[in-house]
């Protein structure tokens, strides 16, 4: 399945949906609700990169942008669609279009679930270092 990347700059209703369906499981910190969420990451200048298939969305991350590119954070996929490759091609996307967004570089922060994560990151042609996972 063909999943195309997107920056969901005002999501509307089915797309608040997706995202709802896409954390379900991801520990999030506590929040009122999932729209404040969405929002305090929004406020806090990270920017939401969604993956859509068929008009919805699939998977998300947040870039949090910093001087030399920007750092992949609450990457998460939708719970029927995992281990299907929408999250490599998600992040393939990203890497291909690392030029139009201004991001010379990606890093993935070093964490429990980055280690889950590790032959994706390692597949994709990141490099792990002290601090996480870098590319390129």
């Amino acid at each position: 399945m063909p999943v195309y990347l997107e920056v969901i700059n005002q999501p509307d209703a089915a797309d608040l949906a997706d995202l709802e369906k896409i954390y379900a499981d991801y520990p999030l910190p506590p929040v009122a609700s999932f729209v404040d969420w969405l929002f305090d990451q929004r406020e806090s200048g990270r920017t939401l990169v969604g993956g859509r298939f068929n008009g919805r969305l699939l998977a998300a991350l947040w870039l949090r942008r910093e001087d030399n590119g920007a750092t992949i954070e609450h990457l998460c996929v939708r719970a029927m669609t995992r281990r299907r490759g929408t999250a490599r091609q998600l992040l393939q996307m990203l890497q291909q279009q690392a030029g139009q967004f201004q991001l010379p570089q990606l890093r993935v922060e070093q964490s429990s679930r980055a280690a889950e994560l590790a032959p994706l990151w390692e597949g994709l042609g990141f490099s792990a270092d002290e601090r996480g996972w870098h590319w390129p």
